[in-house]
């Protein structure tokens, strides 16, 4: 049986004519490029070699997080993750994902997101639909939180975690140094995390060179991703 390599993820942003060409190229060498249905963070599952992302994807089962997707520069592009490189398309790639050992020294307290939350011009960058959240939306995460170990009763605690999490990629507060400048990562447990496909895909936080990635519950539950275990986002 061949031993499967480290886990590795490559993320391009492509136009619909760009991802036609791309299938075609695919199938005239036997390789089929599978499409995302109703998930967006299915591909990075690692049975998936290369999937591809429609935007009415960002529309489905996680469709209020799908607001920051129809709210960025990426909006009307096809996501596309391959578990290999695509020849060809080195200007349309964003980033590659590998797994990391990081452990965070330090994650975010109730002040600390409070704090983060607050900050008046990530405030404005909030999409007004993902502040709008269904009971039942509510119900599930509370669940899922609970699935991965956490003992939160209080959905509004969820969503603070949340948002201030995805407000740390915007100005962050919590990050490492390397040669290269800051690194920020995910300020909490994956069972408090939501919608870590933003931050994977570079539809939030693309201008740092490198980003540690903590899974949310749905890419753990959907995606196979280890709860916890950190993901390295190296911009292409």
């Amino acid at each position: 049986m061949k031993k499967q390599g480290p886990y590795t993820k490559h993320v391009y942003w492509l136009t619909k004519d760009e991802e036609a060409g791309l299938r075609k190229k695919l199938a005239a060498h036997d390789t089929k490029l599978k499409s995302a249905k109703g998930i967006v963070c299915t591909p990075l599952d690692v049975i998936n070699k290369i999937s591809s992302v429609a935007p009415d994807v960002w529309d489905d089962t996680c469709c209020r997080q799908g607001s920051w997707y129809r709210t960025s520069d990426k909006n009307g592009l096809y996501l596309v993750i391959s578990s290999f490189e695509l020849e060809g398309f080195e200007d349309q790639k964003a980033a590659t994902i590998t797994e990391s050992d990081f452990v965070p020294t330090r994650l975010a307290s109730l002040k600390d997101k409070q704090a983060l939350f607050q900050d008046s011009s990530f405030k404005s960058r909030i999409p007004e639909e993902w502040q709008h959240v269904e009971d039942i939306e509510k119900r599930i995460y509370l669940r899922w939180a609970r699935r991965l170990g956490s003992d939160v009763q209080d959905y509004d605690f969820l969503y603070l975690s949340h948002t201030a999490n995805h407000a740390n990629f915007i100005n962050p507060r919590f990050f490492v140094r390397d040669s290269n400048g800051i690194i920020p990562y995910s300020i909490d447990q994956s069972a408090h995390l939501c919608s870590c496909c933003v931050e994977l895909f570079q539809v939030i936080g693309s201008e740092y060179k490198k980003k540690l990635v903590a899974p949310c519950p749905g890419a753990t539950i959907f995606s196979r991703l280890k709860p916890d275990r950190y993901l390295l986002v190296k911009k292409a």
